[in-house]
């Protein structure tokens, strides 16, 4: 009890999605390595020692700064995937955001939201590239198939803008794979009956202009 009446304070609870969250640990290696190697370019420019004839200092401390600042860009997109990749169930719409792009959608637009394995919407012989290590720790876990009426904008800008591991091949649908899908289909559930009972209220209590004339 008192664990629920905490997050009623703190607002909504944001599902972390698993797809960035795992997109943000691959960049942190390479990150750190690549500010250690931009710091290693400084050294010549202060130890005399390590001077060479093939690149002066001042250039290779200025390749320095580059590579250290393409580690710190890795770092910070490793850390806004962990942190601003969620999907969460506000009162009037169902928000899904990315590090970088984020979807508000209507309760209207969903027409159901199930379980489903991840292993049989994405199977592992259909991943290629980046998507095999990006996949493969999630394959036997469950997500959340979010079929839906209609999309909140064009499903192709969509994709151009956000990972296309968050869409079903095999239909209208999104695929949310968060650590606790049986929590998010249940907040989905309440929530767009929510905005139901909302919507019909709202209708019922409209009076006509001219009937509420008519008592006067």
């Amino acid at each position: 009890m008192a664990r629920r009446k905490q997050q009623d304070a703190e607002g909504p609870i944001r599902h972390p999605l698993l797809v960035y969250y795992n997109l943000g640990k691959r960049y942190r290696p390479p990150a750190l390595l690549l500010v250690f190697i931009g710091l290693l370019s400084f050294l010549p420019s202060f130890i005399n020692e390590l001077e060479n004839d093939f690149v002066e200092p001042g250039a290779l401390a200025a390749a320095g700064v580059v590579i250290v600042l393409v580690g710190v860009a890795f770092w910070l997109f490793s850390l806004l995937a962990k942190r601003r990749a969620y999907v969460q169930c506000l009162p009037d719409v169902l928000l899904i955001r990315t590090p970088f792009y984020k979807v508000p959608i209507s309760y209207r637009r969903l027409k159901m939201a199930q379980p489903v394995q991840v292993s049989q919407v994405f199977p592992r012989e259909s991943l290629k590239g980046m998507g095999k290590p990006l996949m493969k720790p999630l394959l036997a876990m469950t997500a959340v198939e979010l079929h839906m009426k209609s999309w909140p904008t064009s499903k192709k800008r969509l994709k151009r803008f956000m990972s296309h591991y968050l869409f079903s091949p095999r239909s209208e649908a999104w695929i949310l794979i968060v650590p606790n899908y049986g929590m998010l289909i249940r907040q989905i559930d309440a929530a767009s009956h929510r905005k139901m009972e909302t919507d019909q209220g709202r209708a019922s209590s409209y009076e006509d202009p001219i009937e509420r004339l008519t008592r006067y």
